[in-house]
């Protein structure tokens, strides 16, 4: 048949098709680029040839370069008494959390593990494997929704912190930290993972204290990481120079702040008693997010955020509650001055449960993060 496509149905007679199906794949992937993910998702059910155009990296590309791209939020979560965590992803238009199949997710650390979120995925670093460190790096593929085991790193690690540092062409994974050996110095304390390479590398880097025990650490640019250790001290590593220095500076109360984010210069976190934090780069005084009373009674367990306009945070509820609960509020935020004060303001603009099961006893939120795909 020419200019047409074919296929036998159950009677074996040829059924005529056009359509999408008889465009060229370049033509038919333009097309794609311009539906939202939740309709890729369903068009990939329809044959082979659309599952395999639907998640494509060329369409997602494409759909990036176009600003096509929408927030999903990725949770890293242990259910008990299921011994292995899992990845779920919110959805947006139900408004639950759906899991993510489990034969594709490789059994993981339960604590001790840090996490990188990249453009595409998010690596999942080091951890405790049977009460010992190890070197295992796995990466969720948040386009085709795949866990697979990626090159281990050099020295074993748990309990470290790590950032991606996408400096034009060059996409690497900068780990710190976590090694429990004390022989261990600074010609080991950090390795980088060169994402293109897929090699990790070792680095000697200049430290001005040791131990360092990095608590937060947030990326101001290509070149500048923002770090607070344990006791509150505040130091920049500077990617150029592989090395670290210090700011003389002290952050207050730094085990009462927690998830930490940057946004266009303005730093949130987590503070004590359901309350959101803010602070910008450039000052030490924290305020309260103002017009968010009623979660000052909630447990939160971490906040994700999506931009300086926009945040999510998790709580649960229970256990007075008979079915264990996990709930999800978005916020938007508004920056305005007020007199000669700087504020910010949020309000909730949806909140509510988006997962629960009878059977799980508890449940341990390891991570939560926004990613655009």
């Amino acid at each position: 048949m020419k200019g047409r496509s074919a296929i036998r149905g159950c009677s074996g007679k040829k059924k005529k098709v056009s359509g999408l199906m008889s465009l060229p794949d370049d033509v038919f992937v333009d097309c794609l680029a311009q539906l939202s993910r939740l309709d890729l998702v369903a068009l990939s059910m329809v044959s082979r040839r659309h599952r395999y155009l639907a998640g494509s990296r060329k369409l997602w590309s494409m759909r990036y370069r176009m600003d096509r791209v929408e927030p999903y939020v990725y949770v890293f979560m242990h259910m008990y008494p299921d011994p292995n965590p899992r990845w779920f992803v919110f959805h947006p238009v139900q408004r639950r959390l759906k899991r993510i199949h489990p034969s594709l997710c490789p059994a993981a650390p339960l604590e001790g593990s840090c996490f990188v979120r990249t453009e595409s995925g998010i690596y999942t670093i080091g951890g405790l494997v049977d009460g010992k460190p190890t070197s295992e790096v796995t990466f969720l593929d948040c386009i085709d929704h795949t866990v697979h085991r990626v090159a281990p790193m050099k020295m074993a690690r748990s309990g470290a912190s790590a950032c991606f540092i996408e400096d034009g062409e060059n996409k690497k994974i900068y780990v710190f930290g976590g090694c429990w050996d004390a022989a261990d110095s600074s010609s080991n304390w950090v390795e980088v993972y060169d994402i293109d390479t897929e090699t990790w590398e070792l680095l000697s880097v200049s430290i001005p204290k040791m131990p360092l025990k990095i608590k937060e650490i947030m990326v101001i640019d290509e070149k500048h990481v923002y770090t607070v250790d344990e006791d509150g001290e505040i130091f920049f590593f500077l990617t150029s120079e592989c090395k670290f220095w210090t700011a003389g500076e002290k952050e207050s109360d730094p085990e009462n702040k927690n998830d930490w984010r940057l946004f266009d210069q303005t730093f949130f976190c987590r503070g004590v008693g359901g309350r959101i934090l803010w602070r910008s780069l450039s000052y030490l005084d924290w305020k309260e997010v103002k017009g968010l009373e009623e979660l000052q009674q909630k447990h939160i367990i971490t906040i994700c955020g999506f931009s300086v306009e926009r945040m999510a945070i998790f709580w649960s509820q229970g256990p007075a509650y008979q079915t264990l609960e996990l709930c999800f509020a978005e916020i938007s935020l508004n920056v305005r001055w007020e007199g000669e004060e700087l504020e910010v303001w949020g309000n909730i603009e949806w909140s509510g449960a988006v997962f629960s099961d009878s059977s799980c006893t508890a449940f341990n939120l390891l991570y939560a993060h926004s990613l655009y795909v």
